[in-house]
């Protein structure tokens, strides 16, 4: 690999290599890229593509379009050496930003030649490959270069490429608390265990400032979500662990509140709550993707209109939280979701609008239930219920 030039992306503050290497030199890292992802989109099947036309003309000598790498936690490159050596030791964190389908079509081309025994392996392997890779970049500038990227095309979603960049969190500890996949088993949140996925939700609703899930995963979805990004100037920080850290404070909290109150069958009687309550717990509440996501959109719709800067200003704010008299408020918080589960044509959605209510009015200093978590449940569902 030689590098031809360096250049700085101002916009995600990142340093930008066009490299220029071989077929043969990169079919010796390649699969590698495509293994170490297990979240990477799928490629394109059809023998009958444009990609079947292109692995026939690779073979001939074609030039094809520079492929684009991310280096994670890469610093600096000043030498071909040092690119070589971030590609000999650190391979599992290198990532296709573009150009996945045709790394596919190379390897399918390098297997067309040992199988038709083509005289041409020499010409194929030597042939020139472009490489643009960025490095000195953080995980929101990946996410929002691979959206720019891939704007041309059927889009793997936001949601799906947040969960790839941050899939390393798995069964880590973060802030105390540990993420698991849907594989590991169930997740107690009474032992500060999160579903990875419901964290990705939650940061999703951030980043596209809507706490539903999104219906269509075409590329009016992603440009929205870019525009997000670009207005919020959050390319430069790390979103995950800003949304996590500051979330893992809230659920720490809100469960002191509760003093860790777990609903037995007596207060289903005395309070009115249904067998089936939505949580037995403030864990298992807050551990919802419902809860996680109305806290996502809250947060980036109070950024958007100005009424807080950022994270640290809910970090400020959870710590005002004043501890209730009694947790009545919880079998409130109990009464109401059953009440929009009873009524709603599409229940998660309301519950999650429920929860972005909720939040909006618990961390907005401009109402007077700032900080008052049983006024904000009240003031929550008053505010749902007139726009039902």
């Amino acid at each position: 690999m030689k590098i031809i030039s360096k250049i700085e992306d101002k916009k995600i503050k990142s340093q930008n290599l066009l490299v220029e290497t071989t077929f043969g030199e990169y079919l010796s890292f390649a699969n590698d890229l495509i293994k170490n992802n297990e979240y990477q989109r799928l490629r394109v099947k059809s023998s009958k593509s444009i990609y079947s036309l292109l692995r026939t003309d690779l073979i001939v000598g074609c030039v094809i379009p520079s492929i684009v790498l991310a280096l994670q936690d890469c610093p600096k490159i000043d030498s071909d050496e040092d690119l070589k050596s971030f590609f000999d030791k650190q391979r599992d964190k290198i990532l296709i930003l573009d150009g996945l389908q045709r790394t596919y079509t190379i390897i399918d081309a390098q297997n067309d030649i040992e199988q038709l025994d083509y005289d041409k392996k020499e010409l194929f392997n030597n042939s020139k490959l472009r490489l643009e890779i960025y490095y000195n970049i953080n995980r929101f500038g990946i996410l929002y270069r691979m959206l720019t990227l891939n704007a041309g095309q059927t889009p793997m979603t936001a949601r799906h490429q947040i969960e790839m960049l941050y899939r390393d969190y798995l069964g880590k500890t973060f802030d105390n608390i540990v993420l698991k996949s849907d594989i590991d088993g169930a997740a107690k949140a009474i032992d500060n265990e999160f579903v990875f996925k419901n964290v990705i939700d939650g940061v999703n609703s951030f980043v596209s400032n809507n706490e539903s899930p999104m219906d269509r995963q075409d590329i009016l979805d992603n440009i929205s979500i870019l525009e997000n990004i670009s207005q919020k100037g959050i390319i430069e920080s790390d979103v995950f662990e800003d949304y996590l850290s500051t979330y893992s404070l809230l659920f720490s909290k809100v469960r002191e509140l509760s003093n860790n109150y777990c609903i037995n069958e007596d207060d289903k009687y005395l309070h009115e709550l249904p067998d089936s309550v939505f949580g037995k717990s403030v864990a298992d509440i807050l551990s919802t993707s419902q809860s996680m996501t109305g806290f996502g959109a809250a947060v980036s719709k109070m950024i958007e209109r100005k009424i807080i800067s950022g994270f640290d200003d809910i970090k400020k704010s959870i710590d005002k939280i004043s501890n209730p008299d009694d947790i009545e408020w919880l079998f409130e918080f109990l009464r109401n979701m059953e009440k929009i589960k009873s009524s709603s044509k599409k229940i998660g959605n309301s519950q999650r609008l429920y929860f972005k209510y909720i939040y909006r009015f618990l961390f907005n200093p401009e109402c007077d239930s700032y900080c008052n978590l049983p006024e904000s449940i009240k003031n929550a569902y008053d505010m749902y219920n007139n726009q039902a």
